[in-house]
């Protein structure tokens, strides 16, 4: 793609590169937030092996607003305004966008999806006879769709674009196609996410 006689990866180029060549070679994320992950991590399975049940329903209940809010707010609002950027503005958002995804979000899918399936194995909702037990089918297989594009899709755009933005001449159509079908996954997520919505509720006020 040319635009006024420069291609997009020229550009993406010029404006992409690091600056500083610390920038280039340092760690790609925040070494902090990866402790701060692993703690996270590890104090849910501290609260699965003493089946704390305040504890499952604080990592499902927060876990799972953080995911939707931020599938929802990736694919239906930041999505439309990064297509409507500049490509140096754009570059520049992804550079620092990306990064706290990588660190905020495997701790949070695994939160959530680990203390609801042990919340519902400890109230018995596994054990429901159908036609009740549809419903929980329905979220696995819901879930278990969000989970797939999370970590099939999400996350290996992620970190390509990461690797590809600390090159000295990244590849400009390359990070455009990939960034297209990360907010486009995300946007899939978001619908998913409401129906995760519909779902929880029904089985919560019928259950």
């Amino acid at each position: 793609m040319i635009l006024d006689g420069v291609t997009v990866s020229e550009m993406v180029g010029a404006h992409a590169a690091p600056k500083e060549e610390k920038a280039a070679t340092g760690p790609i994320v925040n070494l902090w937030g990866v402790a701060i992950a692993l703690l996270v991590v590890v104090v849910l399975i501290v609260t699965i092996a003493k089946d704390w049940r305040w504890g499952l329903d604080f990592f499902h209940v927060v876990g799972g607003a953080i995911w939707i809010t931020v599938d929802l707010f990736m694919g239906w609002v930041l999505g439309p305004i990064m297509a409507k950027m500049s490509i140096p503005a754009r570059m520049e958002l992804i550079r620092r966008l990306m990064p706290k995804l990588m660190v905020i979000m495997p701790p949070v899918v695994i939160a959530t999806l680990t203390a609801g399936f042990q919340l519902a194995r400890n109230m018995g909702l596994l054990a429901l006879r159908y036609p009740e037990h549809w419903w929980l089918t329905a979220s696995f297989i819901v879930v278990g769709l969000m989970a797939i594009i999370a970590y099939g899709v999400m996350e290996p755009a992620n970190i390509l674009v990461l690797l590809e933005l600390r090159k000295p001449n990244p590849n400009g159509p390359l990070i455009a196609k990939t960034m297209s079908n990360f907010i486009y996954a995300t946007a899939a997520i978001g619908v998913l996410q409401i129906s995760t919505i519909v779902i929880m509720t029904r089985i919560a006020t019928k259950f």
